[in-house]
């Protein structure tokens, strides 16, 4: 059975109220026609010309405009626009411009919108500044960033127009976001060098910021004092950037001195997140008295301390194996109020991994279940690392196989890579090729520390074939070797009186000249009578 589309509506019928009032000069006849126009291309996208030419007398740029208000579908506005332009020699007027585009955008036809655009500025139908900032937050609300940055740029460039920092600020946070936090950088000094900008108190956080992630914290400061001569006044979320930038740097006692001086001057006060990444600093540097006075001094300004705070002390207690205090900080976290979560129990356990109290982390392993936790990827490679440290290979195995039971963990290869490194040692290679298929099963990808791993297993075992096949696997799917992968392979191929296959390694590496550092016995042993190191 032919399936047939919804019949034409009859046009002379939809504009016959219009006609009725054309001579007598009613001020509803535009509404009317603009109402069966967009009748005619809601019901039917591409109507016949025939029914166009009904409209041939009467349509005006306005009522045109006004049909398109009423279409909300794109393809449906963009035909009209289209075909009245075409058919009916309609010159549309800007505002249709703009109308048609802001449709096109909602409709997620950025591509459109902007040829659209393209075809006003041919036009010079003119384009200000909040039209542009529509345009440049839609293609940031794409993920269009690249066309983004060509707008903001031609905004002042070429239409000698300023764009609201609002709409500069929007462009800059995704590109931060998105890290390319140097071009977001490049942005607002282009902006501010051609005066099309009057940054506010956020353009400058977001440069900020992103100075510090990039670690440039002195060009960070240098934007931090031009602040004033733009009227705009650091807030809290400035220094937050500044002092997390400072600890990340590991320059954390500059970070606690511009804490003190941003307090003398009273400029904004610091919040429980400037003194955590304070905490956080010294905790990474092992200065664990320095992080307890910090977080003493936070108290004392009546700022309250969070589960983060708890959090980042407990894992630093426990990162220098101090199990006491780590202990007594879980205690004043349960009478702060606080309910410990997966990470507060994970920085325990991991704590009494490096104090060689596996017992203990155990004991916790098995509590999480009744506190009604579930161990994240990293508790699993906390506790399996620390086991196969322990040799524990049967219980690191049992810990694999519950992972592998998971399926709302996307396990990392570190957390693989203590078990199959275990195994090799232990001489079974073929249980260590096992778990590495699981791993790829569980969409895990091998990393260069696992194929390392493996083809070091298997040269121990003799098994030169299979190393070979391993390497050239790992070629094969662009994971690159390193200097360990290389020499451990190639003395291992020399030693089986393999200098084909290790001058083969070599020259894959384009590095043959380390091949002078193996040891000159074992070459001379090693090598066929005629065969050159060199070829």
């Amino acid at each position: 059975m032919l399936l047939r589309g919804p019949p034409y509506p009859n046009v002379h019928h939809l504009l016959l109220p219009a006609r009725r009032h054309l001579s007598s000069g009613c001020a509803t006849t535009d509404l009317w026609i603009s109402k069966a126009l967009a009748t005619l291309f809601r019901l039917s996208p591409c109507p016949p010309a025939l029914h166009l030419s009904s409209f041939s007398e009467v349509l005006t740029p306005s009522i045109a405009l006004a049909a398109l208000r009423r279409l909300s579908d794109p393809e449906s506005a963009i035909n009209l626009f289209q075909a009245t332009q075409s058919s009916l020699n309609i010159a549309h007027l800007p505002a249709s411009y703009r109308l048609l585009t802001g449709i096109l955008c909602s409709g997620g036809r950025l591509d459109d919108a902007l040829n659209m655009f393209d075809e006003m500025v041919k036009r010079s139908l003119g384009c200000d500044a909040t039209f542009l900032g529509f345009l440049v937050d839609a293609c940031v609300d794409s993920g269009r960033l690249d066309s983004a940055l060509r707008l903001v740029s031609r905004a002042s460039a070429e239409f000698r127009c300023c764009l609201h920092a609002y709409h500069v600020n929007n462009v800059m946070s995704r590109l931060v976001a998105a890290n390319r936090a140097k071009d977001a950088i490049f942005l607002f000094e282009e902006q501010l060098s051609s005066q099309a900008l009057n940054p506010d108190t956020c353009s400058f956080n977001i440069v900020i910021k992103g100075l510090c992630l990039l670690g440039e914290i002195d060009r960070a400061f240098e934007f931090y004092k031009k602040m004033a001569s733009f009227g705009c006044v650091p807030d809290t979320y400035t220094q937050n950037s500044l002092v997390v930038g400072l600890s990340r740097a590991n320059r954390i006692d500059g970070g606690r001195e511009f804490l003190r001086r941003v307090q003398v001057d009273g400029l904004c006060l610091p919040n429980v997140i400037t003194y955590t990444s304070l905490i956080s600093g010294y905790c990474k540097l092992g200065k664990m008295k320095d992080a307890l006075e910090v977080f003493d001094e936070m108290i004392g300004f009546g700022i309250k301390p969070n589960r983060v705070t708890y959090n980042v002390l407990i894992d630093g207690y426990g990162k220098v194996c101090e199990m006491q205090s780590a202990n007594s900080m879980y205690g004043r976290m349960v009478l702060g109020g606080y309910q410990p979560d997966i990470i507060t129990y994970t920085s325990l356990i991991d704590g009494y991994c490096r104090s060689g109290l596996i017992a203990d982390a155990m004991k916790l392993w098995h509590e999480l279940a009744e506190r009604g936790l579930r161990p994240n990827a990293y508790t699993f490679a906390v506790v399996i690392n620390a086991l196969c440290k322990m040799n524990h290979l049967s219980n690191a195995r049992e810990l694999l196989n519950e992972l592998n039971g998971r399926n709302d963990i996307v396990p990392c290869a570190f957390i693989y890579n203590p078990v199959i490194d275990g195994f090799c040692k232990a001489g079974n290679v073929d249980e260590a090729n096992t778990i590495m298929m699981e791993m790829e099963r569980k969409g895990c990808s091998p990393d260069k520390f696992t194929y390392t791993i493996l083809i070091i297993g298997h040269c121990m075992k003799g098994r030169m074939v299979e190393a070979i096949e391993l390497f050239d696997r790992m070629m094969t799917t662009g994971c690159l070797p390193d200097h360990v992968t290389y020499s451990s392979l190639t003395s291992c191929l020399l030693k089986a009186a393999m200098p084909d296959e290790a001058n083969r390694v070599m020259f894959m590496r384009g590095r043959k000249e380390d091949l002078e550092c193996i040891n000159s016995e074992t070459v001379s042993s090693c090598l066929k009578p005629g065969v050159s190191v060199a070829s």
